[in-house]
């Protein structure tokens, strides 16, 4: 009854929406995936259809439907996929490719590194992030260290913002609002004046939200580890999470030109302590978090002849702020509420180069000096030796090549390689080559990926109190084979992937041996142990059921992960998920479209458990119904209304922490 009353609202609401304009024209149709371009997979635009690694490009106009609330909403339908989340939007967010762990996804913003040198294990966290004028997000899974070096373990996420045209003038406003006290407004701007082109953003969103743990959650959770009883839960949790960007070419000549790009991030939101010992300590408002995350590049692109090169300078950082009851410790282990602060840096330049040699194929090169550096702090601070400050940087020198040869028109190689050396640490050495294909007689192509991919030990884990100096890379040996097929006309788009990937010198933490004294008196160490293996079959399906009026997407994926040292699953990595959406344009200018959302139980851990409890624990699976409705009143103006969650599932990504129930947000768009 439930599902039915809520397809039903949906219908009635796009109805509504229908009702202020009769006389429109038709949506456009979603472009066949072998027809797209990819810049990520070979680090040059080539078609999708001649690369062997198996990729995904999600479109802008995807991400700016869906990703109202973060990025991760467009990410959940990419198959392989996974997203832990300690809450609602802007709560802590991890993605994973293929069963890895989040450190080991390199996420690039404009081709430019974002991860938290500061971070455990160098991961970034997505609920940070505003979806803001997005061009497209490409996803590359399977080991790709040889071309991106380290954290390229189990695939990478570059997300590429909209860049100006010449003689394009492009302005946006939206403005939207709903469930959870929620609103938001976002504002676009490009265009090109003489020499220059430009395009800059801004966005901010504020909800008062709910508790990020407890709330929606059927079982019953404890405080302190096991002291008692859950305490009440406070009605809202409001953070605020915004963002800006800008975007600027000079063109020098025809074959010159200089880019200039930037990022900002923030977000500041109030969090839960379960840990806490005391219950109101739980959901104090003095517990929050404060998070900056800014990057910037300067790029000069020259073209001489045969040889396309590129200088890039880059830099971001990451500034975290944790306000928590019952944080820190003093000598005597006696508790108090205090600020950790975790400063994480990267600044680096990068030469690539790219010789064409014409039917005989093109070559691409080039080398990083990349550095790294953390700092952490405590305030207010004892000075009675309980708390030790870390102040650390790494500096990697990297060089690469790749070599892609077409053969008889049909068949695309690439055979590449990578040494990435870390300056009074380990030198690692990646290797991968593919194999795309094509039989266009039938609409076939065949494609093969193999190579392996490293991760640099992360300066956490390398120098904290818990560090251990001579850690090793952790290590991955992977492939993949697949098949894309279109059909009918290409109104049928097939694809199926099957992959394999073993893991050696995964790095854990415990009380080993090999700890340091200091770091045992606290628990344990970092140290090289873990291995394991993760396998699984992907599958997506994009067909135009009606042209014009009917377009059904769907993706499953079976990814079974496991540790081979314990034989125990992956935590959080559902053996079985997927997605189906179908878009209706029920009218010249109307689309409708419902989503559903389908992940089966998952592996998880109970944190918050009494000492000496069991911790193991499996999280139920859910299927979460989404609908949004798109009118476009004329060419300037457009309103939308969204709903998210709308059979009521309740589901945690993240054991104790809950999700949001039945939300409906209703917003107008504008294009001058």
């Amino acid at each position: 009854m439930v599902k039915n009353s809520q397809l039903s609202g949906c219908a009635v609401a796009a109805f509504v929406v229908a009702a202020l304009q009769p006389n429109l024209a038709h949506a456009q149709a979603t472009s066949n995936a072998l027809g797209e371009i990819t810049v990520t997979a070979e680090r040059t635009p080539v078609p999708v259809n001649s690369v062997g690694s198996d990729v995904t490009v999600i479109p802008g106009s995807r991400v700016q439907q869906w990703g109202a609330n973060g990025i991760t909403e467009v990410l959940r339908e990419a198959v392989a996929v996974t997203v832990t989340q300690n809450g609602g939007p802007s709560t802590q967010t991890s993605v994973t490719l293929r069963g890895g762990d989040s450190g080991q996804v390199l996420v690039l913003v404009d081709g430019i590194p974002i991860g938290n040198p500061a971070s455990t294990n160098g991961a970034l966290d997505f609920g940070n992030l505003s979806a803001l004028d997005i061009d497209r997000i490409e996803i590359v899974r399977g080991p790709q260290s040889s071309l991106y070096g380290s954290d390229a373990m189990s695939g990478v996420i570059n997300i590429i913002t909209k860049k100006a045209k010449k003689g394009e003038q492009r302005r946006s406003v939206t403005i939207q609002g709903g469930s959870y006290g929620t609103i938001q407004g976002t504002a676009t701007v490009s265009g090109s004046t003489g020499d220059w082109l430009y395009s800059l953003g801004v966005t901010d969103m504020y909800s008062a939200g709910f508790p990020s743990y407890g709330y929606r959650v059927n079982q019953p959770l404890t405080y302190g580890f096991g002291m008692g009883p859950l305490p009440p839960l406070p009605n809202t949790q409001p953070s605020n999470k915004g963002g800006a960007n800008g975007n600027f070419t000079y063109t020098i000549n025809e074959n010159a030109s200089v880019d200039f790009g930037f990022n900002v991030w923030g977000n500041t939101l109030q969090t839960s302590n379960p840990g806490a010992t005391v219950a109101s300590d739980v959901f104090s408002p003095y517990n929050s978090s404060t998070t900056w995350i800014g990057d910037g590049f300067v790029r000069a692109n020259a073209t001489t002849g045969i040889l396309t090169n590129h200088l890039t300078v880059f830099g971001n950082t990451t500034d975290m702020r944790n306000r928590m009851t019952e944080q820190c410790y003093d000598i005597n282990f006696n508790a108090f509420n205090c600020t950790l602060g975790y400063i994480g840096a990267r600044y680096g330049a990068e030469y690539q180069g790219q010789l064409a040699f014409g039917p005989y194929g093109s070559l691409i090169f080039g080398a990083r000096n990349m550095t790294e550096s953390m700092s952490t702090s405590q305030q207010p601070n004892p000075y009675d030796g309980s708390f030790t400050a870390v102040d650390a940087q790494q500096t990697t020198n990297s060089a690469y090549a790749e070599y892609r040869l077409p053969l008889l028109s049909r068949l695309d190689l690439t055979f590449g390689g990578r040494v990435d050396a870390i300056q009074e640490g380990p030198a690692f050495a990646t290797g991968r080559v593919t194999a795309a294909y094509r039989i266009d007689e039938t609409g076939t192509k065949l494609r093969a990926a193999f190579g392996n991919g490293a991760k640099a030990p992360t300066l956490f884990q390398r120098f904290s109190l818990y560090g251990t100096p001579d850690l090793q890379p952790e290590q991955n040996v992977g492939g993949e084979i697949g098949i894309d097929q279109k059909l009918f006309q290409d109104r049928l788009f097939l694809s199926a992937t099957a992959y394999n990937t073993f893991y050696k010198n995964e790095i854990g933490f415990g009380l080993v041996d090999s700890c340091t004294v200091s770091a045992a008196a606290q628990g344990g160490c970092y140290y090289n142990i873990g291995t394991a293996q993760t396998k699984g079959v992907e599958i997506t399906a994009d067909a135009t059921a009606v042209p014009d009026v009917l377009h059904i997407r769907g993706g499953y994926t079976y990814n079974n992960a496991v540790d081979t040292q314990t034989h125990t699953p992956v935590l959080y990595v559902p053996l079985n998920s997927g997605y189906v959406s179908a878009v209706w344009t029920a009218m010249p200018n109307l689309s409708i479209e419902p989503r559903l959302l389908l992940v089966g139980p998952r592996p998880g851990t109970n944190f918050y458990a009494s000492f000496g409890g069991d911790r193991n624990v499996t999280l139920a699976g859910y299927a979460r119904l989404d609908c949004i409705v798109n009118y476009k009143i004329n060419d300037t103006f457009g309103v939308f209304l969204r709903g998210e969650n709308l059979t009521d599932a309740k589901y945690q990504l993240t054991y104790g922490y809950g999700t949001p129930g039945v939300s409906v947000f209703a917003g107008l768009t504008a294009k001058f």
